[in-house]
């Protein structure tokens, strides 16, 4: 895939998910998909890599952002 291919591609996968409807589909995504939670079987893996895949093209899964969840995480409040 030709780099202005994937720059398309996390611009498109973006501006899906950016919207107040497209982050709910996202939300409802990583609950589904059991994204929170501990993976013990091979095709939870590999749904959990699909996820990954999702959240990498929309240009948010990467060390790069790591203080930026760090920040959100702290943000959030604590379960339990």
């Amino acid at each position: 895939m030709a780099k202005e291919q994937i720059d398309n591609t996390v611009v498109d996968y973006r501006r899906c998910f950016s919207s107040d409807a497209g982050q709910r589909v996202l939300g409802n995504i990583l609950v589904e998909s059991h994204f929170f939670e501990y993976t013990t079987t091979p095709e939870e893996q590999a749904v959990e890599n699909f996820v990954k895949t999702i959240l990498t093209k929309a240009g948010l899964y990467s060390v790069d952002n790591v203080d930026g969840y760090i920040r959100g995480l702290f943000n959030l409040k604590m379960s339990g």
